[in-house]
């Protein structure tokens, strides 16, 4: 199903305010494609900017159930959007998380267990970008030094973001003369992000920049402006279309041109597109082709795993070729997240659990933070004597 074009898709939607855009499904398979060409090093150097894809449809798509809901009841329950996104999201992390604590029990790689012990507690709690930032992390040498919880930064903002924004956005609808009633206050809110991602910019060490939730909400913001103006950028969508393929290709992450231009530039490009995906027939029709859809559909469980299956499985074999290596994360990654799609994700979002039924849940989250923080980790040996190497003052 697709959404009509409107001045007020609240409205527009009322009747039937939890369905899915098809053509949004399909973009979500490009962006995540994105990412996986760029990880998977294929070539695509700027293919990273798929997340700033996938920020721009969950603030437009949030944005869009939120107004729904307040056109529905003039009193909305946060809580029970904030349980739907929990129910959404949080079983597939567990998976993941749980698996790559499996493996690490397993095969126990040298050096590594610290890392993963960290990123995992950070990824249970939604952190895991400002565990980068604040833990003065070398982002893109941690994905060097194979560490396969490290794309989860990603969700940390967009769970952080949906913590805050529909407190703001029921207040900002609510409130007199403060009510939203033009994109002008959202597209200023989005202009000062980008602009502390200029400002915040160090070269060599962009993570502050790159990683921070208050820097990266601009992208986030600016998918909330198509909610509240559906068309606004569709005419533009052309234009957008060669922007994001010709940023793709040659967007680099440590350049000040990325942080001074490029990163907003490729969030209104987005926006163009997606607004054009959401609202023409030219747009929406090829996107809404059935291998896309099935792959939008299981995005998210494939961005989970595809980094995870690179380091763990295809990393430790040096003899396969890149082209091996390539093949056989993309068909372990499809077959993990159709599979957790189908047995896992889909079973709970379409159940009828109430918040207490997450308890399990939690409890295991727990049970995870306890046992990643107790498990020792063995000392390094020395090649020579054969014993742990001790480390102090004066050791050199």
């Amino acid at each position: 199903m697709s959404l009509a074009v409107e001045q007020r898709p609240a409205t527009a939607a009322k009747e039937t305010p939890h369905r899915r855009i098809d053509s949004i499904d399909g973009l979500r398979a490009v962006a995540v494609a994105a990412v996986m060409a760029f990880h998977y090093g294929t070539g695509l150097g700027g293919g990273f900017l798929g997340v700033d894809l996938f920020f721009v449809i969950s603030g437009f798509v949030i944005t869009w159930l939120l107004l729904t809901e307040r056109a529905r009841t003039p009193r909305p329950s946060l809580w029970s959007f904030w349980f739907r996104r929990v129910k959404r999201l949080l079983p597939a992390v567990l998976l993941v998380v749980g698996a790559v604590q499996a493996w690490m029990l397993l095969q126990d790689p040298p050096g590594l267990r610290p890392t993963v012990n960290a990123q995992t507690m950070a990824a249970l709690s939604y952190t895991s970008n400002w565990y980068a930032v604040l833990g003065h992390v070398d982002y893109w040498d941690v994905a060097q030094e194979q560490a396969p919880l490290n794309h989860l930064w990603s969700l940390a903002v967009e769970e952080q973001f949906y913590l805050v924004w529909p407190v703001l956005l029921i207040g900002l609808t609510s409130w007199g003369r403060c009510r939203i009633r033009h994109p002008h206050l959202l597209l200023a809110a989005a202009a000062v992000c980008y602009l502390l991602a200029h400002l915040l910019y160090l070269p060599g060490t962009p993570e502050r920049s790159y990683l921070g939730t208050d820097t990266r909400a601009g992208a986030l913001l600016l998918g909330a402006v198509i909610a509240f103006r559906p068309g606004l950028f569709a005419r533009f969508s052309w234009p957008a279309v060669a922007v994001l393929a010709w940023l793709w290709c040659t967007a680099d992450i440590d350049s000040a041109a990325f942080y001074t231009w490029q990163l907003p530039v490729a969030g209104l490009a987005a926006v163009a597109l997606i607004d054009a995906a959401a609202h023409r027939d030219r747009f929406r029709r090829p996107l809404s082709s059935r291998p896309l859809l099935w792959l939008g559909h299981r995005s998210y469980g494939l961005y989970l795993w595809h980094w995870p299956v690179w380091i763990c499985l295809c990393v430790n074999h040096p003899e396969w070729s890149q082209v091996t290596k390539v093949s056989v994360a993309i068909g372990v990654s499809l077959l993990l997240a159709a599979a957790g799609y189908r047995l896992i994700e889909l079973p709970v979002r379409t159940s009828s659990w109430r918040p207490r039924a997450l308890l399990p849940a939690l409890a295991v989250c727990c049970a995870t933070l306890a046992l990643v923080t107790t498990i020792p980790v063995a000392a390094p040996v020395d090649a020579h004597d054969n014993g742990p190497i001790v480390t102090g003052p004066n050791t050199p």
